[in-house]
């Protein structure tokens, strides 16, 4: 079996000479076999290993004799061994989880401490064929798209690390078979056993099932997976270009052009699903239901929205989709720095974020704010007034943009709405003899 695991270690490229690799080790037969497994890998390949054990505090003396069996092992062997210990039901009821969620939760925070203190990238986790089968099929019943049938994933980046699954290519009783072989002891978990977790009635009741019907069934069901992770390669780095294509941000949020729709609509449900998990600031709780309720948005008239998971909000924006999430934090108004100097016929460059106004044609105090009602621009030389509400419609500003917008007011008379038009009345004239040049601040002088 060590050819077998440490080809496959080679195939996806987990470990090279160098590495620190954090091993996740719970006493029992898949996480002692791979700790085995990688002790041996070390002979052909130079790389340090350091064990984790994480005690849930779930099951009394049975938890504490894993935690000492693990603990020896390691002393044996001059495996460095660092212990973490958390009351996981405790935690679940605080933070509204299930007691599988919370463990998950935990075990995450054990390692990534861990990798910081040991300056490790790698965190190694012992999922084995079977495994992997059991959650295609948990992901299967509860409905999924090509990522869930994919299950889990030799490689997978998280945050600043990396997660290695070096098992994955064989089954639970290879491993088995193998520590008896090597006269290597492991400990049993009495709650595999119990059939109140989701995950163990897959194992002891529909698996065993389906290896009535074809005895290699975890194996194929594996193979499925793979094809399936390459499928979600696939259409993840076509999403990726498409998302560059299509989707814009600013202080408004994430604008989907409404060209998206010319694309096949699986694209369309990935750019949108990167979209949400962006804002959203990971994937949890971001359903497919939630994805199509966004697409159902474009082609509808300016102005519907529809409110999402995590705050998210999706709004129909002349065509676009804008895609924004609410929050307590006002944006403020920009910065904008001020210049008065005598007029003398110089010329008037165009710049987006510096403009000159006739100085003297300013009736009150120069203010820069937000909008408000009553406001009014001049667009055109003879006095022609519009209300700067109709203004931004007609240049098809979102809603939610119109709302931050800077504006350069004199009174209710908008001087300069930043980054679009200035009003007609202020412009330089051959008349004009002081000039006012407003800039804003941070933007460069030539833009």
């Amino acid at each position: 079996m060590e050819e077998k695991v440490f080809s496959y270690i080679e195939q996806y490229r987990m470990i090279e000479a160098g590495d620190r690799v954090i091993v996740g080790v719970s006493g029992g037969a898949d996480s002692v076999g791979l700790l085995f497994l990688l002790w041996e890998y070390q002979k052909k390949v130079p790389f340090s290993v350091q064990a984790v054990h994480v005690n849930h505090q779930l099951r009394g003396s049975e938890a504490k004799r894993d935690e000492e069996y693990v603990v020896r092992i390691c002393r044996e062997r001059s495996i460095p061994c660092s212990v973490y210990s958390y009351d996981v039901e405790q935690i679940a009821g605080k933070r509204h989880m299930t007691v599988e969620e919370a463990g998950r939760a935990v075990r995450q925070q054990a390692f990534s401490l861990e990798s910081k203190k040991a300056g490790a990238k790698k965190t190694a986790l012992a999922h084995h064929r079977d495994d992997l089968a059991e959650t295609v099929l948990h992901n299967l019943a509860r409905g999924s798209g090509a990522a869930g049938l994919s299950g889990i994933h030799p490689v997978r980046r998280m945050g600043d690390g990396v997660y290695i699954r070096p098992l994955l290519c064989v089954g639970r009783s290879e491993i088995e078979s193998w520590l008896l072989k090597k006269d290597i002891p492991w400990m049993e978990d009495s709650t595999n056993k119990e059939l109140s977790y989701t995950r163990n009635r897959i194992r002891k009741k529909i698996l065993p099932e389906l290896k009535a019907v074809n005895s290699r069934a975890a194996e194929h069901i594996a193979k499925t997976a793979q094809t399936f992770l390459s499928v979600e390669e696939y259409l993840g780095q076509q999403a990726d270009m498409l998302y560059s294509r299509y989707v814009k941000e600013d202080q408004s949020g994430l604008f989907l052009a409404e060209e998206i729709s010319a694309e096949h609509p699986v694209m369309q449900v990935y750019v949108v699903k990167r979209v949400l998990a962006y804002l959203a600031g990971g994937e949890k709780d971001i359903t497919s239901a939630h994805v199509e309720e966004a697409l159902e948005l474009l082609g509808q008239r300016t102005g519907r929205q529809k409110s999402l998971a995590h705050g998210i909000t999706v709004q129909q924006s002349y065509g676009d989709l804008l895609f924004y999430k609410k929050g307590n934090q006002e944006i403020l108004p920009k910065e904008l720095e001020f210049h008065i100097f005598s007029w003398e016929n110089q010329q008037i460059p165009e710049k987006k974020y510096t403009k000159w106004f006739d100085y003297d044609k300013i009736k009150g105090n120069l203010t820069v704010r937000k909008r408000q009602p009553g406001d009014y621009l001049t667009v055109t030389s003879a006095g022609g007034r519009k209300k700067l509400k109709d203004y931004l419609i007609d240049c098809k500003i979102p809603r939610q943009e119109r709302e931050n917008l800077t504006l350069l007011a004199d009174g209710s008379h908008i001087v300069w709405v930043v980054g679009y038009r200035i009003s007609e009345y202020y412009k330089i004239t051959g008349q004009t003899k002081t000039v006012i040049k407003v800039q804003v601040k941070g933007e460069k002088e030539d833009e």
